[in-house]
């Protein structure tokens, strides 16, 4: 029997690349019977794979008495195998009614596997998540509501740090593997409450699909299994596509041209969306299946512009022929006013721009902007101080060419400026009037004529600039 299970955890170990040569890998032991045969079976396979051991065993402080004991019987079975150990006590937010007592433990169990982790320079953790376990993952997610990733269940190797040796492994397996070892465990009495629902799945659920297939366990852990390699694939397809067609990334937005999105299949549509968020944040963390369908509706959203705010302070938008995914507090949100006496150069740190004024001689020829960023006006028309401050609801102005006035707002829209970027854009005013918007238009009253005398030059520069080209 130990042989067996043992030729399954080396396959499992080989097939998913677990180990290499000098690892060092903390084994999270919980006193229980999966940590305990994965602690002892470990300790065979060190030498054959030439990597270190440490234990760490999380008190979650539910069960004071049995904690305690659980505490010292990890203790006392390092010490048997000549293991260092690590254990540490949950803090008292553990005890918080926000949130589930089940996510608060295992954040705080990961938490300190991590701190171990670094305290010891090792590069592994070692869970003992086995077939069962994933078999009630499986039913868990789908009760849920999940995805294709969610039923893909428990993976064998995640981060490239912890690492689910026993996953190939059932429970049985297990209880005669340690029986034939002589090895003893201590029962969590909390695995008998059927208060939680995964605890319900294992009691109730599974005992009843087994009446119907006595295999279920194992064609739910195959299920997932499949699921897995095609969940991969497809993950690495939208990662391909995000990188080649990606227009804009920086560590507070990614920008999509929305074309190229919409032409692809729908479930790399989601990948996509995925794939940028965790870009961006690292992970898809309180991000929902519910979530990203949300944010295929902005895709096909007839309006040019609308937009998504997901946890976490994530946006997603949808700006004319773009997709933005960005995190909400990345937007420069400061308002500024700027009074300029005279020619000179101005820096606008607040936008991260600078507005350059000179003075010109006017010439026989009238001058033309090389951009829209750059303008040529009478000067004797203009008075100082100009005010220099962003764009505000109801701004009006007389654009060049027309006679009457018109907002400012639909100048936006009319050019398609993204919403987020109007505020970035410093007006040109003269004694209350808008003279220049950069990027868009000047005022009708203050262009050259064949009778300016003198010509003032304004050129912006800016990051706002950059950010329109991608557009």
């Amino acid at each position: 029997m130990p042989a067996r299970l043992m030729h399954k955890v080396r396959k499992t170990i080989d097939a998913h690349e677990m180990l290499k040569v000098g690892d060092k890998v903390v084994v999270a032991v919980s006193g229980g019977p999966d940590s305990v045969c994965l602690l002892d079976v470990l300790e065979k396979l060190a030498p054959e794979y030439k990597i270190g051991l440490i234990v760490a065993h999380f008190d979650h402080t539910l069960r004071p008495h049995e904690d305690e004991e659980e505490t010292e019987f990890v203790r006392q079975l390092a010490r048997q195998y000549g293991i260092e150990f690590h254990t540490a006590k949950a803090s008292e937010t553990i005890h918080s009614s926000k949130g589930s007592l089940e996510e608060r433990a295992r954040k705080q169990r990961y938490a300190f596997l991590e701190q171990v982790r670094a305290k010891t320079n090792a590069n592994k953790i070692a869970l003992g998540h086995q077939l069962n376990d994933q078999a009630e993952t499986v039913i868990l997610r789908l009760l849920r509501g999940s995805g294709m990733q969610g039923l893909a269940g428990i993976l064998p190797v995640r981060d490239r740090v912890f690492i689910r040796p026993l996953l190939s492994v059932s429970r049985q397996e297990i209880i005669r593997y340690l029986a034939h070892r002589g090895l003893k465990w201590v029962d969590d009495s909390s695995n008998l409450s059927t208060d939680p629902l995964r605890n319900r799945i294992r009691l109730e659920l599974i005992p009843l699909l087994q009446s119907y297939q006595p295999r279920i366990v194992e064609i739910l852990a195959r299920t997932a299994d499949t699921l897995q390699l095609d969940n991969s694939f497809l993950e690495d397809c939208a990662a391909g596509w995000l990188e080649k067609h990606t227009i804009q990334s920086n560590s507070n937005s990614v920008s999509l041209h929305l074309n190229p999105l919409l032409a692809l299949h729908p479930s790399l549509q989601r990948r996509v969306l995925r794939a940028a968020i965790k870009k961006l944040t690292g992970s898809l963390r309180k991000i929902s299946h519910a979530n990203i369908v949300a944010a295929l509706g902005i895709l096909h959203n007839p309006a040019p512009q609308s937009e998504l705010h997901l946890a976490r302070r994530i946006l997603i938008k949808k700006r004319y022929n773009r997709i933005i995914v960005e995190r909400k507090d990345s937007s420069v949100q400061e308002d500024f006013t700027y009074q300029i006496e005279r020619p000179g150069v101005y820096s606008i740190k607040e936008i991260n721009g600078c507005l350059y004024l000179t003075e010109l001689r006017a010439t026989e020829e009238l001058p033309l902007a090389s951009s829209p960023w750059e303008a040529f006006l009478d000067a004797e028309k203009l008075h100082y101080p100009l005010t220099i401050r962003p764009f505000r609801p109801g701004d009006r102005m007389i654009p060049l060419g027309m006679k009457g006035r018109k907002k400012v707002q639909d100048l936006f829209v009319d050019n398609k400026v993204p919403l987020e970027l109007r505020t970035r854009i410093p007006l040109v005013f003269s004694k209350g009037e808008i003279a220049w918007v950069p990027g868009i238009r000047i005022g009708e009253n203050y262009k050259v004529t064949p009778n300016t005398s003198k010509v003032l030059k304004l050129r912006f520069e800016g990051k706002i600039l950059s950010e329109f080209q991608a557009g």
